[in-house]
């Protein structure tokens, strides 16, 4: 991810593809239309959009829910991969950045798969066949009978990347002596973190959008899990913080320091913490707040992105128009239509109040979130 820019990427062709590609986009119309449907009927409701060849592969191959799970997961990384391919040289590089998000939940998702449930293949349904990492290499890694067979796979391929493989090789020894899975996500995650964090320092203006993206969602990752720390030391779940090494517990590549989230989590009275943490963080003061009298992390977490997403769609509107803001505002908009479409369909699959499920979709309209 080491990158060398001396004049400005190029984004205007592919950012006009984009900008043409959004008119296609479900909006809340559509998604109030879908809410009265059984699985059969939204397949065929999205057969007609952007979503057709997708659909259309998923029914001759799957049954039931599952061919609806299907279409989404092959159409959102078929969308990605299409946007990586407008681009070239700086701006593509910059693409590659933002789109190594979804190599690194593919990498945990077949980690936490193969650890929990080897052998099944369970974990493909949540993996999408992006970068290097296809469909037929994941279903490999998937079928190994041990955890360890899967990783020595990942690492000898290189997948999704050398550095990431790389990482996890190094991590490996760690969970062989404790079989911590989670401290082995975490080890994986915060080398993925520090290297994007690196790169990203070296884009200038280029990089500006996706460098405070990136901070953003890292900043909030952190407080969620300083909350999360404060709740198990009141639980008596710990007796203690974790000691503090480098970033320790948390991911580097944020812009709050790690010792300003621990000195605020020690506070005994939640109006405090939320101060603390509100301080130079305006936008987090009133979900802070809401945190503070009801205890919800849950809530607060749901609240956290709702605004993250809102901010990051409406660049469609606010941001530079040939920068990569664009792609920034694609990739979270094509996120959330997937995630609003697999709730749509659980909630049918499962015969859930169509109320139940629209309180829980994120609905983005000339990048409006609510």
């Amino acid at each position: 991810m080491r990158l060398l820019f001396a004049q400005r990427a190029d984004f205007g062709y592919g950012n006009a593809r984009l900008r043409a590609r959004r008119s296609g986009m479900l909006g809340r119309a559509d998604y109030e239309a879908l809410l009265d449907r059984d699985v059969d009927a939204m397949l065929g409701a999205l057969s007609d959009t952007p979503y057709g060849p997708e659909v259309e592969a998923a029914l001759t191959r799957h049954h039931g829910a599952q061919r609806l799970h299907e279409a989404v997961r092959r159409h959102l990384a078929r969308s990605l991969e299409e946007m990586r391919s407008f681009y070239e040289g700086r701006a593509r590089e910059l693409v590659g950045i933002l789109l190594s998000r979804w190599d690194l939940l593919n990498t945990i998702t077949l980690m936490r798969g193969e650890a929990t449930a080897p052998h099944t293949e369970e974990a493909l349904a949540h993996v999408y066949p992006m970068g290097s990492l296809n469909d037929a290499l994941a279903r490999e890694i998937a079928r190994q009978n041990e955890f360890a067979a899967a990783v020595q796979l990942l690492v000898r391929w290189k997948l999704p990347d050398p550095e990431t493989a790389r990482g996890l090789r190094e991590a490996w020894p760690e969970y062989e002596r404790t079989g911590d899975l989670a401290a082995l996500e975490h080890a994986v995650t915060a080398n993925w973190s520090a290297r994007t964090a690196e790169a990203l320092q070296n884009t200038d203006a280029d990089g500006a959008a996706l460098r405070r993206f990136f901070e953003r969602e890292t900043d909030e990752k952190n407080l969620l899990l300083a909350l999360r720390l404060r709740e198990a030391l009141r639980r008596g779940e710990t007796d203690r913080l974790p000691v503090l090494e480098g970033h320790g517990v948390y991911l580097p590549g944020g812009s709050v320091g790690v010792g300003r989230l621990d000195d605020a989590i020690r506070l005994p009275d939640t109006d405090n913490v939320a101060a603390a943490l509100a301080a130079g963080h305006e936008q987090w003061r009133r979900p802070l707040e809401g945190w503070a009298r009801t205890g919800d992390l849950a809530g607060l977490q749901h609240e956290l992105e709702v605004r993250r997403t809102r901010d990051a769609v409406g660049l469609f509107a606010t941001g530079d128009p040939l920068g990569v803001d664009v792609p920034v505002a694609y990739a979270v908009s094509k996120e959330t239509e997937a995630r609003n479409l697999r709730l749509i369909g659980e909630g049918a699959a499962r015969g859930l109040d169509p109320e139940r499920v629209r309180a829980r979709l994120l609905i983005l309209d000339g990048g409006s979130t609510s």
